[in-house]
């Protein structure tokens, strides 16, 4: 892999949008292997240590060159590639989920095939290589194909199960794993909102140990809480869907106010689904028990046309912080989160490229999480690590 080296500063490049920018960031900086070439038209992007080695590891899924790259991580914000990579994750993988599919203790990946209706699943050998589970990709009779993929024990019995959206008739479609890397492929569906597009994520928003299935729902300007009962089955939450802005795009889950109970971080984007309506970043607050309630001042302004949204502590003061990617400005925005339930400062942050995934980890165990980002329109992947 070619090396590019240099230390590029990127404060310079913050333009504050509102507040004082909180002291726990001075800068993101950019220094040594900071870009690192993947595939074509690089998009969804992942933090996992798929080697054991106690470090983060980049899975990247290369939208236009069908496959995945994988960058092993040396614990001080340097990457190399896993043998073999990149490795083939089926037609435009457009989301990636990770879990032990056929439970040997080792890190699996799955990916939604956009356009296609099947989900690949490739098993992992733990070194950071990977090859495709014997009966992938499998088929889903979503409508009109994927978009979204998530993971997670669906039905208590141990193995982790897949779920994708069917955004076409309203619903999502659960697939039940064996625990040998096999899943049902005849798919239980459960509805949802208007028009579930994109974006599908599976979490315990009530604390009851159990996997909760969230979407985000495009056309119903609004996001639905599925609380499982951690038999397979699931009901919507009080008040779900609640309202989240126009046009909900994608979404993270996180703690933005430290209060220990999961909240929401929403991309509104009606300019991207030529929909009426305001672009920018809404947040949902959780009450624990599985309800939601918009943040004062949501939406949030962000950069043109937003597309992806990340949560992790920038700044290391213990709050999830948000950043979000605008592929047509050029740039990510940096929510600087406070305890008090609002925004302590907001920065736009030129990064060229047309950014589209991220992922906000800690790369260099320094305590401070660092932000990924997927640049789409260079093929390439930037580190940007904070001081």
């Amino acid at each position: 892999m070619s090396k590019l080296i240099f230390a590029m500063m990127l404060s310079a490049a913050l333009t504050v949008n509102c507040c004082t920018p909180s002291s726990g960031v001075t800068s993101l900086i950019a220094t040594g292997n900071s870009h690192f070439p993947v595939g074509t038209a690089p998009g969804s992007v992942e933090i996992a240590d798929l080697n054991s080695d106690g470090r983060p590891d980049i899975i990247v899924a290369n939208e236009q060159s069908n496959n995945v790259t994988i960058l092993l991580g040396d614990g001080k914000g340097g990457f190399t590639q896993a043998k073999g990579s990149p490795f083939p994750a089926g037609h435009d993988p457009n989301d990636i989920a990770i879990g032990d599919f056929n439970r040997d203790g080792k890190l699996d990946l799955a990916f939604a095939n956009h356009e296609e209706k099947y989900l690949t699943v490739l098993l992992g050998d733990g070194q950071g290589g990977f090859t495709p589970a014997p009966n992938s990709p499998f088929a889903v009779e979503v409508k009109p194909h994927t978009h979204g993929v998530a993971t997670g024990d669906l039905n208590g019995d141990g193995n982790s199960d897949l779920v994708t959206e069917s955004w076409g008739n309203n619903q999502v479609a659960v697939l039940f794993g064996d625990g040998k890397g096999n899943f049902n492929t005849s798919g239980t569906f459960l509805d949802v909102g208007k028009m579930p597009y994109q974006r599908v994520r599976v979490g315990d928003v009530n604390g009851d140990g159990k996997s909760d299935i969230i979407t985000t729902n495009l056309e119903g300007d609004n996001v639905t809480i599925l609380l499982g009962d951690g038999k397979g089955g699931f009901k919507q939450s009080v008040g779900s869907p609640f309202p989240c802005g126009d046009s909900p795009f994608n979404f993270a889950i996180g703690d933005v106010n430290k209060d220990g109970k999961p909240d929401l971080a929403i991309v509104n984007s009606p300019s991207s689904a030529t929909r009426s309506g305001k672009d920018g970043l809404t947040i949902l607050l959780g009450d624990g028990t599985g309800g939601f309630k918009m943040m004062t001042g949501s939406p949030f302004a962000t950069g043109k046309i937003p597309n992806r949204v990340a949560i992790g502590d920038a700044n290391g003061d213990g709050i999830g912080d948000i950043a979000v990617s605008s592929p047509d400005g050029n740039n990510i925005t940096l929510f600087l989160m406070s305890n008090k339930s609002s925004v302590a400062s907001s920065s736009t942050i030129a990064v060229g490229g047309k950014p589209k995934g991220l992922v906000i980890r800690d790369l260099n165990a320094d305590g401070k999480a660092d932000i990924v980002i997927t640049k789409n329109g260079d093929n390439t992947v930037a580190v940007m690590l904070s001081k």
